[in-house]
């Protein structure tokens, strides 16, 4: 008699056991309602937008002629008068040679002059790397302004010389020069090769720095490498400037709606009284 109860108590604590799992497979459902949701909510991301790199490549090129050839300066070019001299006294010797009085004129900043290979033009350096960072915070910026279509953006080097200020003057000074261009690359036009493009930054130093000849060359000419370098960064913060103008961004802007104005308290008095 006493058996029974024992296997009624055997067979209800069976039943517990046998149906405690069943909330579980309650659960299981959720599970797969949520984690079928998730691509969904992938998909309503945005995509991300392309990188500016695979559309705005840089490089760096010498300034060219009208042949094509190279005239821009990879190094320091160094003009003192005494190369001015020579080539007063060759055009002399060639003036009474064809009996003419007088030769061709010149340029100073035309003259060959000495190459102080220790001195790299800043451009050929650290000049396209400083003008890829402003892309980079431009386009983060303003990733709208990023082009469909390839827009590449070219460091064009030109003259990079050290030279006298004064031709008669034995103690004259001199100034360093270095002209860049930095944006839309050129290009020559054909029949007339006339120059096309070259939208950007065009850096002339309007008031070059001077000093003596020995102060350039001290310290293996530490100044000059100084004031080169001044000299890019100023011409990239130009360039920065320009880059609303040459990538303007295309994205439409955000409408504002004005603030409504509350009415005053005679308005309200008067709508009351109405």
């Amino acid at each position: 008699m006493k058996a029974k109860p024992t296997f009624l108590t055997a067979i209800l604590l069976g039943g517990v056991a046998w149906s405690a799992p069943a909330p579980a497979l309650a659960d299981e459902p959720a599970i797969a309602v949520a984690a079928d949701a998730e691509p969904q909510q992938a998909s309503d991301t945005a995509p991300a937008a392309p990188a500016w790199e695979h559309r705005v490549p840089t490089s760096t090129k010498l300034e060219t002629n009208a042949d094509g050839q190279p005239i821009g300066d990879r190094t320091l070019r160094l003009v003192q008068r005494s190369t001015t001299g020579k080539v007063i006294a060759a055009q002399a010797a060639v003036s009474l040679f064809a009996g003419v009085i007088g030769g061709s004129g010149f340029r100073k900043d035309q003259l060959k002059g000495t190459r102080v290979d220790a001195v790299p033009n800043p451009a050929f350096s650290s000049m396209e790397q400083q003008a890829r960072a402003a892309l980079a915070a431009y386009f983060s910026a303003h990733p709208g302004a990023i082009p469909e279509q390839s827009r590449p953006v070219q460091v064009t080097v030109g003259d990079f010389t050290l030279i006298y200020k004064e031709l008669g003057n034995a103690g004259t000074e001199y100034e360093l020069r270095q002209n860049v261009d930095l944006g839309f690359p050129y290009r020559r036009k054909l029949p007339t090769m006339r120059l096309t493009g070259g939208e950007g930054a065009h850096c002339r130093i309007a008031e070059p720095v001077s000093a003596s000849l020995e102060a350039w060359q001290a310290d293996d000419y530490a100044l000059a490498r100084q004031t080169a370098e001044r000299y890019a960064e100023a011409c990239v913060a130009s360039f920065a400037a320009t880059l609303p103008t040459l990538f303007p961004d295309g994205t439409p802007a955000a409408t504002v709606t004005p603030p409504q104005e509350a009415p005053d308290a005679a308005s309200a008095a008067v709508g009351q009284d109405a």
